[in-house]
């Protein structure tokens, strides 16, 4: 899937959001960022740049999104969420909360 800039850097933004909710880096979210970070061509610079972001400009971003890259972007979140063995209830509500404003 091709994101534009804005999207991608919105994504990335909800990528490393889901990363930082439990407060722990675990292997499988590790190795899943790893092969994000190859799909969807960033790095860590990227990564960091993605977090200064406004969640008001990501969100905006996000919304504006094709139903098809909407998809794309819960089905990495959640299984972002999933690759480190166990579900966060904080990275429950976050799912929900992003499934909820991109309807």
């Amino acid at each position: 899937m091709h994101f534009d800039q804005a999207e991608k850097i919105a994504v990335v933004k909800a990528i490393a959001e889901t990363i930082d909710l439990d407060d722990q880096y675990k292997v499988g979210e590790l190795m899943y960022l790893d092969e994000l970070m190859t799909t969807l061509e960033f790095d860590a610079r990227y990564m960091e740049k993605a977090r200064q972001l406004s969640s008001q400009k990501a969100l905006q971003a996000l919304q504006g999104m094709t139903k098809e890259k909407k998809e794309a972007l819960i089905i990495m979140i959640d299984k972002m969420a999933e690759s480190d063995g166990s579900v966060h209830q904080k990275e429950k509500e976050f799912l929900v909360n992003l499934i909820n404003v991109l309807r």
